[in-house]
């Protein structure tokens, strides 16, 4: 991890939102428009690695209230200066628990963030404390099949000379996390996009619901 937090606290931040446009990053649109249905206006939002709010700018405009952490400061102020977000909060993702309270935020995104984590338990564990019952966290990660080869190792865009470790997941490996920690799956979708160190990569948005707490409500969507 020590060149990805090169990366995001380098002077590679102030061009971010250029490169994501640049790079025809469609992530933030795809989870919006599956997750647009299940939201309203006025309901809290957590953006889970919020960095410079893309992920969070259509859901601001459709009237919820965003919430965003992020481990980098200088992230952090590139989203400030938008002024989309009610509240921003510095904290390593990978270190529960985080800075909110229990049933607090009604919704949750993450884009840009999960093919940094080997183990997305923390993430998880800590959206189904924070989340309302009946709250849907929308998120993308790169897809694998199962049995194949989770990580790989490449050349950093941004950090002559370091790797970056990127991490996939399969469908298997995203049911058991909610299994785990008390969502159900609503949607998913299949896409294709650039990736580092590939021409192109397979990823999955995923919508989830968190159960509700009435042992009636375990039903999928």
């Amino acid at each position: 991890m020590t060149a990805v937090r090169n990366v995001f606290n380098s002077d590679h931040v102030a061009d971010y939102d250029k490169n994501a446009e640049k790079a025809n990053w469609l992530d933030p649109a795809i989870t919006f428009g599956m997750a647009y249905q299940f939201v309203q206006p006025g309901d809290r939002l957590l953006d889970i690695g919020i960095g410079t709010g893309l992920s969070s700018q259509l859901f601001y405009k459709a009237g919820l209230e965003i919430h965003g952490i992020d481990f980098s400061p200088k992230m952090l102020a590139g989203c400030r200066s938008k002024q989309i977000a009610k509240d921003l909060k510095e904290h390593d993702l990978s270190i529960p628990p985080y800075p909110y309270g229990t049933d607090s935020m009604d919704h949750a995104v993450c884009t840009g963030v999960t093919h940094l984590f080997k183990d997305l338990t923390p993430i998880f564990q800590e959206l189904g404390r924070i989340l309302k019952p009946g709250g849907v966290f929308a998120f993308v990660v790169p897809d694998c099949q199962t049995g194949e080869v989770r990580e790989i190792q490449v050349n950093s865009r941004h950090s002559p000379g370091d790797k970056v470790t990127i991490f996939s997941y399969s469908r298997q490996d995203i049911h058991t996390l909610l299994d785990s920690h008390g969502f159900v799956p609503v949607c998913d979708l299949m896409f294709e996009a650039s990736a580092i160190g590939r021409r192109t990569a397979q990823y999955k948005a995923y919508v989830v619901k968190k159960q509700n707490r009435h042992p009636n409500s375990r039903t999928c969507l």
